[in-house]
């Protein structure tokens, strides 16, 4: 009599799929990502967290249709939608709420986006600033592009905008950097 497989066809796909190694390979650029997209380090980590839950779901529950090359894109549109409404629940929160309130104090810095060494920390700062300066659908787009090392027509497809669109706002905000940085360069 032989032994019947005990393993469901979700474990056998999990003991395929090296998730820790796609996870050690990509995640950092997630989770700057979703920093960039959320209002907290913890609103970014939780968001990030269900975005790779939806990914594996989706992977091991055999309704994903895309390659192993496009569980990537998928996680940044899954972060990019529950960031979303991540902030449209915030900001209901918000409206019953004074905005004064929720602000924060002079003097405490937002959550970084970018994480480096301690000698590095001036740089990181003014990089942070910089981009937070911009809209936030520019910086949307040089984070993905730069960070995520994203094609534009992968950020439009993401994000729903027309292409044009997508190169525009990159132009537009490199050009905003270009003159804040010719203005105000970086010292070391």
């Amino acid at each position: 009599m032989t032994e019947m497989n005990s393993h469901s066809p979700t474990e056998t796909a999990a003991a395929r799929i090296d998730w820790s190694a796609w996870l050690a390979e990509f995640g950092s650029q997630l989770l700057l990502y979703a920093r960039q997209q959320c209002r907290s380090e913890a609103d970014a980590e939780d968001v990030l967290q269900e975005a790779l839950v939806q990914l594996v779901h989706a992977v091991e529950g055999g309704s994903f249709t895309g390659s192993r090359d496009q569980w990537r894109s998928y996680a940044y549109t899954a972060i990019r939608h529950l960031a979303m409404d991540r902030g449209r629940r915030e900001q209901v929160r918000r409206n019953y709420a004074t905005a004064q309130q929720e602000m924060l104090s002079e003097g405490e810095e937002e959550t970084p986006w970018l994480s480096c060494s301690a000698d590095d920390e001036y740089l990181r700062r003014r990089l942070e600033a910089l981009l937070r300066s911009l809209p936030a659908e520019f910086a949307e787009v040089v984070v993905l592009h730069i960070w995520g090392e994203h094609t534009f027509q992968q950020i439009a497809d993401m994000t729903g905008q027309k292409l044009s669109t997508i190169t525009s706002r990159y132009r537009y905000a490199l050009q905003t950097l270009r003159k804040e940085l010719e203005a105000n360069p970086i010292e070391r």
